[in-house]
């Protein structure tokens, strides 16, 4: 799964058909997992075992020891807990994985052409009146969601209710707070109005274990599902005519269901993840798959990932977590971070950023002297101080209410942008660091630092954590640069659903 997963349960089963319960750290770029007690294992590509693991000499990898888990005494054998490659190690690693097998996606591909197009725009300097590039995606969206089942695995939930999952209004089936189409009509504050067309049922030429077998390279037999499907219905009659495309004639997100458990190890047959076909196959006249997400359904249906990865494939909205698994990135304040991780069923909101990029800010106000606010928690309405068209700070108000009801903490969230960045840069220096961050009116930078998966109740600002933050305050408001922003916020009232504060330059 593309979703990071923080000390998340899992049972792998072994060669010989014998479960192993692990807890694991990452995403599908870069996990480690280990046993309940705290050891580290990883998968002997020899036997196929997961073994008990110690580290190289170099720290570039996890090595198996032989020795089994429950077959073992790591102790007697010397082998610490909690055994990790180096963070170099870790990062490189997550950095060769990203492309998944031989394809980018198609939303990657938009927001690198995006942001070169930005870097250009950037550097003409000052003086151009040429707007910088931008996507929003506002108006009517229709993804395709495929549902698949085995010959020896019959689907266990009616198309009707996955169909009501995607689209139904008030939709609570197996516990969730509305649709996807709610979730998403809500966040943009009405502005995208996004369904999915969901096909019939497909029954698998092969049963489960010929696309679940882990001796075939990762992706390459759900590639293989997804195609299966997209051409038994085509071949059917179905018209795709609906689905919205980009303007290169790429469907912008389909989504796989598959019948029955999950029951592959990590990058292994069907785990769940996003990725993309190898070419582009033809639906209708101007309409090609590429994109897809696919993962297991199971006994019940979540928004949590559904959403996560939506947001990428429909608003091309970039993953605000860290790949190497080395830092928390901006945390539980947002879908396209571990915000899904604290509630599956009721995920918060994406962050200011991401909602002004998609073009959903109802209200936004520029910090000027002596500004006298008052900031409401619904209504996307953003505070805004700009350095130039990539760098600036976002002031919002996020409260346990609605989709956020889980969030770590809550008051204004203030947001240091550069859209430039990248979130995999954590080191907090001029030329290597996020594209979104977090103030964390603590100041004590723990999403950064890793000592923090979601953040927590003093990373947002009121009178009763941080009530300003300025120049020289700690944290502060300056630019990665290290020069002064101007931007001071004082005067932070209570934490509430109005939030009063001063703004000034």
């Amino acid at each position: 799964m593309s979703l990071p997963f923080n000390g998340k349960p899992f049972t792998f089963t072994q060669p010989d058909g014998t479960a192993l319960w692990v807890r694991g750290w990452g995403d599908q770029h870069h996990a480690v997992f280990e046993t309940l007690n705290g050891y580290t294992v990883v998968r002997d590509p020899a036997s196929g075992y997961y073994q008990y693991a110690t580290v190289d000499a170099q720290g570039d990898e996890l090595v198996p020891t032989g020795a089994l888990p429950r077959h073992g005494d790591p102790v007697s054998l010397g082998i610490p807990t909690g055994v990790r490659i180096s963070p170099q190690s870790a990062r490189a690693t997550a950095r060769e994985a990203q492309g998944l097998l031989r394809g980018r996606s198609r939303w990657e591909a938009r927001r690198r052409e995006a942001k070169e197009q930005l870097r250009q725009f950037s550097a003409r300097g000052p003086g151009i009146a040429l707007a910088p590039p931008q996507r929003e995606t506002t108006g009517d969206f229709v993804g395709l969601c495929l549902l698949i089942q085995f010959p020896d695995v019959p689907g266990t939930i009616p198309r009707e209710e996955v169909e009501a999952f995607c689209n139904r209004t008030g939709y609570s089936g197996f516990g969730n707070n509305g649709s996807v189409r709610d979730y998403f009509l809500e966040i943009s504050g009405g502005r995208l109005r996004y369904t999915n067309l969901v096909a019939p049922y497909y029954t698998a030429q092969h049963p489960r274990a010929y696309y679940t077998d882990r001796k075939v390279a990762f992706g390459l037999r759900a590639r293989e599902l997804v195609k299966e499907a997209l051409l038994y219905h085509h071949s059917h009659g179905m018209d795709f005519g609906d689905l919205t495309a980009d303007s290169q004639q790429y469907v912008y997100a389909t989504n796989v269901f598959y019948a029955g458990p999950r029951i592959n190890a990590w990058r292994e047959g069907l785990w769940p993840h996003s990725s993309s076909l190898q070419t582009p196959l033809a639906l209708a006249a101007g309409k090609n798959a590429f994109d897809y997400q696919i993962t297991d359904m199971s006994d019940a249906l979540s928004l949590g990932t559904f959403c996560h990865e939506n947001g990428h494939m429909i608003c091309d909205f970039p993953d605000l977590y860290d790949y190497g698994n080395q830092s928390a990135g901006i945390g539980g304040f947002c879908l396209m971070c571990t915000g899904p991780n604290l509630d599956e069923k009721n995920p918060p909101h994406v962050s200011a950023y991401l909602k002004y990029k998609a073009g959903w800010s109802l209200a936004l106000t520029r910090i000027g002297a002596n500004l006298v606010a008052s900031a409401k928690s619904t209504g996307n309405e953003f505070f805004i101080h700009r350095k130039n068209d990539t760098e600036y700070f976002l002031v919002e108000n996020r409260q346990h209410q609605g989709r956020d009801m889980a969030l770590p903490g809550t008051g204004l969230a203030v947001w240091h942008v550069d859209e430039l960045g990248d979130n995999q840069d954590e080191q907090m220096t001029e030329s290597h660091h996020y594209e979104c961050s977090l103030v964390q009116a603590d100041g004590r930078h723990d999403l950064e630092n890793s000592a923090s998966t979601f953040g927590d109740a003093t990373d947002l600002f009121s009178q009763e954590v941080n009530s300003h933050l300025g120049t020289d305050t700690m944290p502060n408001t300056r630019w990665w640069d290290g020069s002064a922003s101007g931007l001071d916020l004082s005067a932070i009232g209570p934490s509430g659903e109005r939030m009063d504060f001063k703004g000034d330059l």
